[in-house]
């Protein structure tokens, strides 16, 4: 009996503790309250999950996994999307971070190399052909080999009723260490900033 009482006491203690934190929509500003939650209440997350695949004939591809990630912990919890990636070019693996994607970190946001949680909504920084209430999302990836951050906006489509994605990959060009005449070496250079047409795997 004290065994129940004991469970009981320490269901509603958790309960209690969990009420107290406030729950915002992952869409709201964040205001850096500590232990709050901004939880994808209008599931704007959901259907992005799954490996795409981006080809071209010179044996170049560009492999990525998504993931939902629900209560990640950072500074507030958050639900978002982790991935990783894998780029081949011309036959040569130049990055793959593929085996990262169910590991389970301290801290998701960090640590995975495709995260992120932001929705875009109609025609929104740089999409006039989506519907108004169309949502997108916003990702960060960054590699490890340069430590080169870029953006990620993705939208949901269709290829030959396949499900599928277009990803424009955006931001400041990728650069490397200079050499000591000045120049950039490019054999640091990942993915080339563009629109990307990726089939779900």
């Amino acid at each position: 009996m004290k065994k129940h009482i004991y469970f009981l006491l320490l269901s509603f203690a958790a309960l209690t503790s969990t009420a107290q934190s406030p729950i915002y929509d992952i869409s709201d500003i964040r205001e850096g309250i500590e232990g709050s939650y901004y939880k994808d209440l209008n599931n704007n997350l959901d259907g992005y999950d799954g490996a795409y695949l981006y080809t071209e004939p010179n044996n170049t591809s560009f492999k990525i996994v998504l993931k939902k990630k629900v209560l990640s912990l950072n500074y507030y919890y958050e639900d978002l999307i982790v991935g990783e990636f894998q780029f081949i070019r011309n036959g040569i693996e130049i990055t793959n971070t593929l085996a990262n994607i169910n590991n389970k970190y301290t801290n998701e946001k960090v640590n995975h190399t495709i995260t992120g949680n932001f929705i875009l909504t109609g025609t929104t920084w740089g999409c006039p052909d989506c519907s108004p209430t169309e949502k997108r999302l916003r990702l960060s990836l960054i590699d490890h080999k340069s430590q080169n951050i870029v953006g990620l906006d993705i939208r949901k489509t269709k290829v030959n009723n396949i499900p599928a994605i277009k990803v424009l990959i955006f931001g400041e060009e990728y650069h490397s260490t200079p050499n000591p005449d000045g120049s950039r070496s490019t054999d640091s250079y990942m993915l080339e900033l563009g629109e990307y047409t990726m089939i779900k795997q």
